[in-house]
């Protein structure tokens, strides 16, 4: 899997990487410092993007709040 493919699919639950050298950085958008992963394996921040994307990680607002479509 290429960068591109991983930050797409994080970007639809979500989360959002960055790559500054050989250093992934792991984040919800718009999320702090404290709630950053750092790795340098493309398929480990993959799952750590994921993981953040379950409902137990996901900030409570996000829940609680529906668009209406």
């Amino acid at each position: 899997m290429k960068y591109r493919e991983v930050q797409e699919r994080l970007r639809a639950v979500g989360v959002a990487i960055s790559k500054r050298g050989g250093v992934i950085r792991v984040n919800y958008f718009g999320g702090f410092e404290g709630s950053a992963k750092y790795t340098t394996d493309l398929q480990e921040a993959l799952a750590l993007g994921l993981a953040m994307a379950r409902p137990e990680h996901l900030p409570k607002i996000w829940l609680s709040v529906r668009p209406n479509n």
